[in-house]
């Protein structure tokens, strides 16, 4: 029997055959998914009858035929056919679901036997189509939904929070909290990649780790995983075999202190970026904490962070977790990673600030704090032990050693970065004053903190923990006054800072030079 085509003219039998033919190549799943591909279905189904084809999903009250449409969308009747002078319609449900998307076939002459039924295969086809969509669909609301509870789980840890943490990991991963220490790795990656490495990690390490997309950096991924449960060495492999990924360990911490441990793995990552391997551990770079006296870094800790214990334990944890992460990175980012506000990170801040007695717009200040919280909770050795100050603490030979080879690079460079960067942290890391101090531009001075980075390998700009060990050691070498440091002479209250400060730790006016940007949190004065 024959139909009438694209042109109107005769058809033999094998059209139907070539018509299907066009129909699968149509129905092939590309970037733009099985929504995509049912489009072309129809489209190519529209053209094969010598008409038009589209897919009404939800039907619109006000289109044309609406009320048909709706019946049919309801499977009742699952299909109609409506014969008309000049316009031949057929409307089929697709699918199991109600409300059904229908499709809706117009021709201009009357639907033969060869048309009909190429309707009804390509109605096969889009229901196939329109199916794998939907449970490709289901299974992405599914990642996001264990996506978002991995990172509240994540950001309970770094709040804290580890019973509450445990409880809701329980229901996706049970048992994977259970461990008494972890380890936290960070990848880095590009950002349209993340998604892919992230998912890779998660079949890699099949369960064995938390992963979660950073909500602070787009081309992050973190890890927390059970020491001894080997995923360390599967990332390791990982980023092996895969170029532009990055990988930065930290050390093992407990469970309490994943924030810690996130923080040690964020360090290694700067310096993962500039290892052929692109890999590097905790241990990658000797820093300070690694060549002070131990049991005196832990002691003056103990005495610098004291006036903490004045809040409430679980508090307490919360606070210095936020505190950490403030030190690190912007109030923006610090909150992402605690699923907080960045009002709260900056009250945080002011509170401890206040407690302590210190400045954090001063860059003195933040460093001295950040080494604190090294040393907190470790064991402090002997008990009758006097307690030293900062500055003692800094003039250890090993400390000394440590800051002159951190230095040196910067005295072998005939631009004399050493004194820039001297100027510009005796300045609060404010460029503008600096430059005025050393006699320059201000553009010299951001070109030669760009050297003064590559030679030292940290990152100073950003802030952060690289700036911090840089300051350390300018005030060991004596090259910077320990002034805006709590414990700068010694560890009493009345030695805390110097010049003198409020009881609010915030500075008075002229007391200290201009809080930056390029201060990652800072309490301004």
């Amino acid at each position: 029997m024959a139909v009438t085509g694209l042109a109107g003219g005769g058809v033999e039998g094998e059209w139907r055959s070539g018509a299907l033919a066009e129909l699968l190549r149509a129905a092939r799943v590309g970037p733009g998914g099985h929504r995509a591909a049912a489009r072309r279905v129809a489209d190519r189904l529209g053209r094969a009858v010598g008409g038009s084809a589209r897919i009404e999903d939800p039907v619109r009250a006000g289109a044309p035929d609406g009320a048909l449409l709706r019946e049919v969308a309801a499977g009742s009747p699952r299909s109609a056919v409506v014969a008309e002078p000049g316009r031949h319609l057929r409307v089929l449900a697709l699918g199991a679901g109600r409300p059904h998307p229908v499709l809706v076939v117009t021709r201009p002459v009357p639907y033969d036997e060869e048309a009909a039924a190429l309707v009804g295969h390509a109605a096969t086809v889009l229901e196939l189509l329109l199916s794998a969509g939907a449970a490709d669909a289901q299974r992405r609301r599914l990642a996001e939904a264990g996506a978002g509870v991995r990172l509240s789980v994540l950001q309970l840890l770094m709040g804290g929070e580890v019973a509450l943490a445990q409880r809701t990991m329980a229901g996706l991963r049970p048992g994977l909290l259970d461990a008494e220490r972890v380890v936290v790795c960070v990848l880095e990656t590009a950002r349209a990649e993340r998604r892919e490495v992230a998912a890779a990690c998660e079949e890699l390490l099949a369960g064995r780790a938390l992963v979660v997309r950073c909500p602070a950096d787009d081309g992050h991924v973190i890890v927390v995983a059970p020491v001894g449960g080997g995923a360390e060495a599967a990332l390791r492999g990982f980023v092996a075999g895969r170029d532009g990924v990055f990988l930065g360990v930290g050390a093992r911490h407990p469970l309490s202190r994943v924030a810690a441990g996130y923080d040690d793995a964020v360090r290694s990552l700067a310096a993962a970026r500039l290892m052929p391997g692109r890999v590097a551990g905790h241990a990658a770079r000797v820093r300070p904490a690694d060549v002070l006296d131990a049991g005196a870094a832990a002691a003056w800790a103990a005495e610098y962070l004291r006036p903490l214990e004045a809040v409430p334990a679980q508090d307490r944890y919360q606070l210095t977790a936020t505190v950490r992460l403030g030190l690190e990175f912007t109030a923006v980012n610090a909150a992402r990673l605690l699923g907080i506000s960045r009002n709260t990170v900056r009250a945080r801040m002011d509170r401890a600030a206040g407690l302590l007695g210190v400045d954090l717009g001063d860059v003195r200040a933040r460093a001295a704090l950040d080494l604190a919280l090294r040393f907190q909770d470790r064991e402090e050795g002997d008990p009758g032990r006097a307690v030293p100050g900062l500055r003692g603490l800094l003039a250890a030979g090993p400390v000394l050693a440590w800051a002159g080879e951190l230095l040196a690079p910067l005295r072998a460079d005939e631009r004399d970065l050493g004194r820039t960067l001297r100027d510009w942290a005796g300045e609060n890391c404010a460029v503008e004053p600096a430059a005025r101090r050393r006699g320059v531009h201000a553009q010299t001075v951001r070109e030669h903190l760009r050297g003064a980075e590559g030679l030292l390998r940290r990152q100073l700009v950003a802030g952060g923990s690289g700036l911090y060990e840089v300051v350390l050691a300018l005030m060991a070498a004596g090259e910077l006054e320990p002034g805006g440091a709590a414990g700068g002479a010694g560890a009493g209250e009345e030695e805390r800072g110097d010049p003198p400060q409020g009881r609010s730790g915030r500075s008075g006016p002229g007391d200290r030079a201009p809080v930056t940007g390029t201060c990652p949190v800072t309490v301004q004065p």
